[in-house]
């Protein structure tokens, strides 16, 4: 006996229920839940659905379906640490890492020099005016722009 669409979905929110979230956990345990229910309706066609459902359950322990979740938790663990090490190991290539050494010493060096918060506090200063000029400038010819495009029909 085969499962409806709709019982395939009572498992989706049964999964759900069960604190599964991710939806390839779910569709995998879905897939696994209704090849059981099928085997067991195939040795007693009696059973109900959710007799069966929870019979398939039961088969998962006293934890249920965490166990699957913290398997996929570990994967997923695994595999974003690759990513971040390949990003890191793409960072630290030489020419990389000569510049951002010599951007910590030029600041260290900074740091050391008397008054020194003066002088990155007056260049803060300093570049935030020629930015606030420069939005300026942009939002006038945007403006200025704006005007052209505009078309009277009389």
């Amino acid at each position: 006996m085969k499962l409806t669409s709709i019982q395939i979905k009572a498992l989706y929110k049964f999964t759900k229920k069960h604190y599964v979230y991710h939806y390839d956990v779910q569709t995998e345990l879905v897939d696994h839940l209704a090849n059981d229910i099928e085997e067991i309706w195939a040795e007693n066609s009696k059973i109900s659905f959710e007799q069966a459902r929870d019979k398939s359950f039961k088969k998962f322990g006293i934890f249920g379906f965490m166990d699957v979740i913290e398997a996929k938790q570990k994967q997923m663990n695994k595999r974003y640490w690759k990513i971040i090490w390949r990003f890191t190991k793409e960072w630290f290539t030489l020419p990389k890492a000569i510049t951002t050494t010599l951007v910590f010493l030029g600041f260290y060096l900074l740091f050391q020099i008397p008054f020194s918060e003066f002088f990155i506090l007056s260049a803060l200063f300093i570049i935030a005016i020629f930015e606030c000029i420069n939005a300026y400038k942009l939002r006038k010819q945007e403006r200025l722009k704006k005007k052209a495009k505009r078309r009277f029909f009389f």
